[in-house]
């Protein structure tokens, strides 16, 4: 892919360097002048010491060939990059939005809106605390969550099927990862300790299914 990264702060500089290690082409587009040298030393990409919110620069940046822009600066510009790089025609448009008010603004002009940062992070810590077995997450709307958890040995469910195994109601299996296989769990697959299980549950049943795969013998 061929990626333009509008900010080369800490989120901005990240994501370059996961970009980077995925064999994306990456350009990054920095005001400041010594945060652009610094990322010219540390990593194999463009970076263009200039102001994104100017025509000229992204046409430098080669948006016209872009497969996506990510603008991960403060809201103003992040608004005003997004609404140039769509008049010159980028199809994928990612912007970090700080301000949960700024986030229609941006989705009218079609960008893909990325929550504030801080608020994200809060929620992951707050998340470890709540549920410590589990290994990731995400939340959809305010009633239900996708996470993984790893089942540890001697659980009571290592051996069973998933048919066997008596989960909450409103709670499925979406997927168990084994070694380097992703399987999608029928009623007989059975379960092996260290698997990694995907699972899409309510809120209020969260406790009650982690509580199922760490119950050991």
């Amino acid at each position: 892919m061929y990626i333009v990264i509008v900010g080369a702060g800490e989120i901005g500089e990240k994501l370059a360097s996961i970009a980077l290690k995925n064999k994306d082409d990456v350009v990054v587009i920095e005001r400041d002048k010594e945060k652009c040298n610094e990322i010219s030393k540390k990593y194999d990409a463009v970076v263009i010491n200039a102001d994104a919110t100017v025509k000229e620069t992204l046409e430098d940046a080669g948006v016209d060939k872009a497969d996506s822009l990510v603008t991960t600066a403060d809201d103003a510009t992040n608004l005003m990059v997004i609404s140039l790089a769509k008049t010159m025609g980028v199809s994928s448009l990612v912007a970090l939005v700080r301000n949960e008010e700024s986030r229609p603004m941006f989705q009218e002009k079609g960008a893909n809106v990325v929550g504030n940062p801080s608020v994200i992070t809060a929620e992951y810590l707050y998340r470890a605390i709540r549920h410590p077995t589990v290994i990731d997450f995400m939340t959809l709307g305010d009633k239900a969550e996708i996470f993984k958890l790893a089942i540890p040995p001697n659980s009571t469910v290592v051996g069973k099927s998933v048919g066997e195994i008596r989960l909450p109601s409103k709670v499925s299996i979406i997927a168990i990862e084994r070694d380097d296989e992703v399987i999608i769990p029928m009623r007989d697959t059975r379960f092996r300790e260290n698997d990694a299980v995907t699972i899409l549950a309510r809120k209020d049943k969260i406790d009650k299914t982690t509580g199922i795969f760490f119950s050991r013998e």
